[in-house]
């Protein structure tokens, strides 16, 4: 199973590369120095939990009050209990039961089961499976049809079967550092008040484990290798230390 997201971002949002946020179990990703949060969490070698910003309801009034997204996130890759992908979305929805969030989109994935949570910042939040095949996932619903991006992303990636893993970096990263033109809004976004600030790549499942993160835009920065944050113990468990 392959992950690729660009993170979009303030660039002046202060933040840190990858590093290890949790020692057991072992969580893994990039940490926001405001609220201590995370964008995306690799749960050792066995699920990744990504938080998506949805869009505010134009005319919403803020809310200071609100807990922080990225923690959430953290939260929910720490769950315990199994099977994890239960657990995780019970965690989540008590979460929302104590305190209040703007909207997300919460992605957990892993080779047993995949679901998102939207949560729009009234209602109760909506919980769909994610199935085999390839998924795009922004600032809307899953596979949203009327999403710019997420229509051409899909687009250019029906029928693709990579027979390797690189093949299938290869192309994902070509994607992820796509600029605007010929009537599609970019996908690595160099201007504005949010662009886009750091991508990353994860592999899990048949053919090992596999963590890139670039910091920076994927169109320049390398994806250099994380994994050894999360190394395999005999037996397979992940180490509970750095």
């Amino acid at each position: 199973m392959l992950l690729a997201a660009n993170r979009d971002e303030d660039p002046a949002r202060p933040s840190e590369p990858p590093l290890l946020l949790h020692r057991s179990p072992p969580i893994a990703g990039g940490r926001d120095r405001l609220a201590g949060g995370t964008w995306l969490a690799l749960r050792g070698r066995e699920a990744a939990i990504a938080m998506l910003n949805r869009h505010p309801i134009q005319g919403e009034p803020p809310d200071p009050g609100r807990r922080s997204r990225g923690l959430l996130a953290l939260e929910v890759a720490a769950t315990a209990g199994e099977p994890l992908a239960a657990s995780a979305l019970e965690r989540a929805r008590a979460a929302l039961a104590e305190s209040r969030y703007a909207r997300f989109s919460l992605v957990f994935a892993s080779v047993a089961a995949c679901w998102v949570l939207g949560h729009d910042g009234r209602a109760e939040a909506a919980v769909e499976g994610i199935g085999p095949g390839w998924h795009v996932l922004t600032h809307t619903r899953l596979d949203d049809p009327d999403e710019p991006r997420a229509a051409w992303l899909l687009g250019r990636l029906a029928g693709f079967a990579p027979r390797s893993r690189a093949a299938a970096e290869a192309r994902v990263t070509e994607l992820m550092s796509r600029h605007a033109g010929g009537g599609v809004p970019a996908v690595c976004i160099h201007a504005g008040g949010i662009v886009t600030v750091s991508s990353a790549r994860v592999w899990l499942g048949a053919g090992g484990f596999r963590y890139g993160h670039a910091e920076g835009r994927p169109c320049a920065a390398p994806f250099d290798d994380y994994s050894h944050l999360l190394p395999e113990m005999p037996g397979g468990a992940p180490s509970e230390d750095p």
